[in-house]
């Protein structure tokens, strides 16, 4: 009897600390008056925060209120991917590049390397990317670099991140520092008989994150199955150890981002910080995942970091469930954005996994999504080509839709934290995804920057390890994009067409209203136009070939438009080789 009574407590307090306590902290984060901002110290950047204009979609916007619109490619050479050549000798290879940011001082860079993906990152990338008209870098980081050791973090580490920060700030572009991670960690137990029907032995070349302390797999079998590196029973162990803060390995993870901020909290080049990249649910089905496990983890870290005490206070070490906060790690960054990823289901489904309920009291949350349409959606696993795919039923639109009133619940601002194809496919996916990112006024970020190998890689630019990187000519023409980089009117409409380099905006304003600053990439060369209640002012040289225009309201409607004029593009058309 009494045994009985225990066991009817014990489930009467873990239902009231799952949906029921998770649905009431997100009410009392509802009802908590948003938390005062300060814009902090003088920056070489204009510090960003999320706006929130009554009944609709918060933005990100500067410190003169302007929406802006993150333009950035994501470079992943600081990504510690597995680069052994015998994966059954040597499973746990060293970082591929030099981490020392010596290596790369006074415009040095190591020999790119055919045995690695992806060619290292040096000070010409970043101004490779300024001159296609990115303002902004997703630099994607792993776990397993920064704390390769229980309880040490690695400053060298660090200081390499410093000096690709410092290189962006030369060039007025933001950062976006990066969690990163592939099917958990690339430390996975990588059997050579393959334990289970049906499954392969497993790639590590494609896996990241977590360090080998970290990597609980409990010794389940490590294969993959429909050449899907996720669907991996080792990979769904570690993450469901992770999500249960098995051996507190979440507090580490915590506890690093922490180290991270310390190091950027009052860097305004720093746009904020992505907290985990691609979550998988491990063993637990959505939306309990979502709802239970990452949303209240995600609320923990910027506890954690900004000292906002949402949540119940609990203890740590050990399972969270949903209705605990975190303590204070004495960071107090409260100026930055923090970035978090959905669910890898919704990125499967281009359909929210989630409530959509508010995560934070913190008032600079961005919602960040995946976009890949008919590349990671279910009418892949069916065999359908993208310009003949059944799902998803609403197209392109499914997902952008969505997402708009995912933020919306949400109270957070939108971003495409990653998008990218095969270029065979440039013509139907990016073409379709830039067009929905211009309709729903969202940034992006493209994967990949650079990447070794043949005409099938992902990169902007192909390249290997025999002959210089080729800035492929149709990335440039789609990705080289007239664009508002910031608007004091969040509602102006506008369009570039990649295929003749027309664009037209328009936009209102009131006197007095904030400038709209428009770029106009070197590929663009048609002549700028503006008619209306505006005063345009046109940079006609910014070094590179690009040109702005800065729209300041007079008071009511305005346009500005850039003519059709033949492209000038600089990219190579054929493409590099397989690697031999």
């Amino acid at each position: 009897m009494i045994r009985n009574t225990l066991i009817g407590l014990l489930v009467v307090v873990i239902a009231a600390l799952t949906y029921p306590g998770a649905l009431l902290v997100s009410l009392s984060i509802v009802l908590t008056p948003p938390a005062a901002t300060s814009p902090g110290p003088p920056g070489a950047l204009p510090w960003l925060h999320v706006a929130h204009p009554s009944g609709a979609r918060p933005y990100i916007a500067d410190e003169q209120g302007r929406m802006v619109l993150l333009h950035g490619t994501i470079p992943a050479s600081l990504v510690d991917y597995w680069s052994g050549t015998n994966p059954t000798t040597d499973p746990f290879p060293g970082p591929f590049y030099p981490l020392e940011p010596a290596a790369y001082d006074g415009g040095r860079c190591p020999s790119n390397s055919s045995l690695y993906l992806y060619p290292p990152l040096c000070q010409d990338d970043i101004a490779e990317m300024a001159e296609l008209g990115f303002n902004s870098v997703r630099l994607p980081l792993t776990w397993s670099l920064l704390e390769p050791r229980r309880g040490e973090f690695n400053r060298t580490y660090l200081d390499r991140i410093a000096q690709v920060v410092d290189w962006a700030r030369e060039r007025r572009m933001y950062v976006i520092i990066d969690m990163h991670q592939n099917a958990y960690s690339r430390f996975m137990d990588n059997t050579v008989n393959v334990a289970l029907p049906g499954g392969k032995q497993i790639h590590l070349d494609s896996h990241s994150g977590a360090p080998a302390w970290a990597t609980i797999t409990d010794a389940f079998p490590s294969e993959d199955y429909f050449n899907k590196r996720e669907l991996n029973p080792a990979v769904f162990e570690a993450f469901n150890n992770f999500w249960y803060d098995r051996d507190g390995v979440q507090d580490e993870y915590i506890d690093t981002l922490a180290f991270l901020a310390q190091r950027f909290k009052d860097d305004s080049t720093v746009a904020g910080f992505s907290v985990f990249n691609e979550p998988l649910n491990g063993w637990n089905l959505p939306p309990g995942f979502d709802d239970l496990l990452l949303f209240p983890f995600y609320r923990r870290v910027i506890d954690a970091l900004t000292g906002m005490h949402d949540g119940l206070p609990c203890w740590s070490r050990f399972f969270m469930p949903a209705v605990c906060g975190y303590r204070d790690l004495g960071v107090h960054d409260t100026r930055h954005l923090v970035f978090i990823d959905t669910g890898l289901g919704r990125e499967v489904t281009d359909f929210p996994t989630h409530l959509a309920m508010p995560v934070s009291s913190y008032p600079n949350v961005v919602l960040g999504v995946h976009a890949y349409t008919h590349i990671y959606t279910f009418d892949t696993f069916a065999g359908q080509p993208p310009d003949r795919a059944s799902y998803p039923w609403g197209g392109y639109e499914q997902g952008f839709d969505w997402a708009d009133r995912e933020a919306k619940a949400m109270n957070a601002a939108l971003l495409v934290m990653e998008f990218g194809d095969s270029p065979e496919w440039d013509h139907e996916i990016v073409t379709n995804v830039l067009l929905q990112e211009e309709k729903h006024r969202v940034g992006f970020m493209f994967w990949t920057w650079k990447e070794n190998g043949d005409a099938g890689k992902w990169g902007i630019y192909s390249s290997r390890s025999d002959r210089a990187p080729c800035l492929r000519a149709g990335r440039e023409r789609l990705l080289a994009r007239v664009y508002p980089r910031v608007t004091g009117d969040p509602n102006a409409t506008f369009h570039y067409d990649s295929a003749d380099g027309r664009f037209t905006m328009r936009a209102r304003g009131n006197a007095g209203d904030p400038t709209t600053v428009v770029y106009v990439p070197r590929e663009a060369g048609g002549l700028i136009t503006s008619d209306g209640a505006a005063t345009v002012v046109v940079s006609e040289n910014e070094g590179d070939g690009s040109r702005l225009v800065f729209a300041t309201p007079t008071g009511g409607a305005f346009t500005i438009a850039v003519s059709a004029a033949p492209l000038r593009l600089s990219g190579c058309t054929s493409e590099v080789p397989a690697s031999s």
